[in-house]
């Protein structure tokens, strides 16, 4: 029983901070339809300064670490997407892998191919009893962080002014821009969004490894960008909760499968991304078709 809500907690860890990976690519999919895969590298940009500047202090470092992840994806949106407003979902997927390439071998020249470590939140490695149960920090503070961000997300965005005309033009872009919303505005912040997102997604994944190299954040965006689709990626409730299923079945298969199969357990997860797009082409949460976004 303990192993099982020992595994339990781990899985809900896992699954919250892939589904706010999936968040973060469903945030910028909603006002672009932009599917960015060079968020990846947004959150290997924010691991990489969470390594070289960990030893000047948390309160430096994390604070430093979402400042990058912020700007290289404001960096993104302004000297690549910007300049393709009217191409096609497919047209600036493929931009997002050439971007994302590009980014890795830049990572490559700056860092080499060397995997770089540091005690990042090695205090967080620690486990606490609960119960009897024996808990990973990281799995408490994990769940935690994604909690309070998706809470602080809901509110501004149902609250607050830009919330709510980021809302409008995720909904129907054309129809937000007639009635006065800025684009350059709530692109803008949805890209800034996503890179606060990325930013909490590049700690805790720093935390776990304590290593980091040009291709750090691939696999995680990887699987976020499954989860969005799952979920229904133009739903932000919708790729939140694909990125959930897939974060906590990837880490509940991980506890529970044999060792001997082990090592098949993305094979499990796609086999089941594969039942729900057979049966949910759209995804979990269906929506109908958006609107280009010229």
């Amino acid at each position: 029983m303990n192993q099982f809500i020992q595994s339990l907690v781990d899985a809900i860890s896992g699954g919250a901070i892939l589904g706010l990976a999936a968040l973060s690519i469903g945030l910028v999919f909603g006002v672009i339809r932009l599917a960015n895969f060079a968020q990846g590298e947004i959150i290997t940009a924010a691991a990489y300064t969470l390594i070289f500047t960990w030893q000047l202090g948390w309160f430096i470092s994390i604070p430093l670490s979402i400042v990058v992840a912020v700007a290289l994806s404001l960096l993104m949106e302004f000297t690549v997407f910007s300049r393709m407003r009217t191409a096609t979902p497919a047209t600036l997927l493929i931009a997002s892998f050439g971007l994302s390439f590009l980014l890795q071998r830049v990572y490559e020249m700056l860092f080499t191919n060397t995997v770089q470590t540091a005690p990042v939140g090695s205090a967080l490695a620690q486990s606490i009893d609960v119960g009897g149960v024996r808990i990973q920090m990281l799995s408490v503070v994990t769940i935690i962080l994604a909690g309070s961000l998706l809470y602080g997300l809901t509110l501004f965005l149902a609250k607050s002014s830009l919330g709510l005309q980021l809302q409008a033009a995720a909904a129907d872009f054309q129809t937000a821009r007639l009635i006065g919303i800025s684009a350059s505005r709530v692109i803008g912040l949805s890209f800034a969004l996503s890179g606060v997102l990325a930013a909490a997604v590049a700690f805790v994944s720093t935390v776990q490894t304590g290593a980091v190299g040009p291709s750090f954040g691939v696999p995680i965006v990887i699987l976020a960008l499954v989860g969005a689709v799952i979920g229904g990626i133009d739903k932000l409730s919708g790729a939140l909760a694909g990125g959930f299923l897939v974060g906590f079945a990837t880490s509940m298969l991980a506890s529970w499968l044999p060792q001997d199969f082990s090592n098949f357990r993305d094979a499990y997860v796609f086999g089941l991304v594969i039942l729900v797009l057979l049966f949910r082409p759209s995804g979990l949460l269906i929506r109908g078709r958006g609107v280009a976004r010229t």
